[in-house]
C-alpha cells in the first residue's frame, strides 16, 4: 500500500493515531441525562449534528483552508493569504465554547500535523501547537491530493465513526448496529457535503446548542471515560 493510500485509510478510521478516541464530544453527558438509550437515539444525535450542528462550519473551513494552500503553493498574494490563514484558524478555535473543546482541537491538530510530517509533508506556515483540527485535516488532504468533496465527506465520516466508537464503549448498542448506523449516515454525509460545497461560510447556520452544552457539562460528571 502506498503512503498516499495509507493516509487516506488512516484519515477515515477511528483508529487514526491523533487521540480522537479520547473524546466523546458530549456523548457521556447525554448518557448521564438519559438522552441516549439505544442505537436509535445515537443515530438521531449524529444526524442532528450533521444537519444543523457546528461541524458543518468546520466542514466549510476545510474548503477555505484548501484554497489558501493552493494559492500559497502558487505564490499568489503571500502576505494576504498567510494573514487569512491565521485569521480563519483563530476564528474557528474561538467558536468552540469551552477551553476543553479548544484543547481537543489543538491536540488532535498537532498530532495530525506531526503525522503528515512523518509522511514527508511538514506544515510550513505557523506554529502547529495552536492549529485547529479543520486546518490540519485540510493540510493532510491537500498534501496527498485528496479531492475537495472527498475531503469534506471523509471529515464527516471520520467524525461519525469516532462518535460511534465512543458510543460502543458507553452504550450497549453492539458493533453490528453501529455499522448499520454508519451505513445509514452515508447518504446524509453526501448530501450535507454537497450543500456545503455550494455555500459561503456566512450562509451556514448552526443551531445544535444542546451538544455544546453537553460538552461543557462533561467536566461535572461523577465518572467518565473520555477527556471531553
Amino acid at each position: 500500500m502506498s503512503k498516499s493510500h495509507l493516509l487516506k485509510y488512516l484519515l477515515v478510521s477511528p483508529n487514526l493515531p491523533v487521540g480522537g478516541f479520547c473524546y466523546s464530544e458530549g456523548m457521556e453527558s447525554y448518557l448521564q441525562n438519559k438522552n441516549l438509550k439505544d442505537s436509535n437515539s445515537v443515530k438521531e444525535l449524529l444526524i442532528n449534528e450533521l444537519e444543523i450542528g457546528q461541524i458543518r462550519v468546520d466542514g466549510k473551513l476545510l474548503l477555505n483552508f484548501f484554497e489558501i494552500f493552493n494559492e500559497l503553493n502558487d505564490g499568489k498574494n503571500l502576505t494576504i493569504n498567510l494573514q487569512k490563514l491565521l485569521s480563519l484558524n483563530k476564528w474557528i478555535l474561538s467558536t468552540k465554547d469551552s477551553i476543553e473543546m479548544r484543547e481537543q482541537q489543538t491536540q488532535m491538530a498537532k498530532s495530525l500535523l506531526d503525522l503528515t510530517k512523518e509522511f514527508g509533508f511538514e506544515y510550513p506556515y505557523e506554529n502547529n501547537k495552536k492549529s485547529s483540527w479543520p486546518l490540519a485535516w485540510s493540510w493532510a488532504c491537500y498534501c496527498f491530493e485528496i479531492g475537495q468533496l472527498e475531503m469534506v465527506e471523509n471529515f464527516f465520516y471520520a467524525w461519525s465513526a469516532n462518535q460511534l466508537s465512543a458510543a460502543l464503549r458507553i452504550i450497549p448498542i453492539g458493533s453490528t448496529k453501529a455499522q448499520l448506523i454508519q451505513r445509514d449516515l452515508l447518504a446524509i454525509i453526501s448530501k450535507v457535503s454537497k450543500e456545503i460545497m455550494d455555500k459561503e461560510i456566512d450562509d451556514i447556520y448552526f443551531g445544535n446548542v444542546g451538544l455544546a452544552m453537553a460538552q461543557q457539562n462533561h467536566n461535572d460528571l461523577y465518572t467518565k471515560l473520555f477527556r471531553n
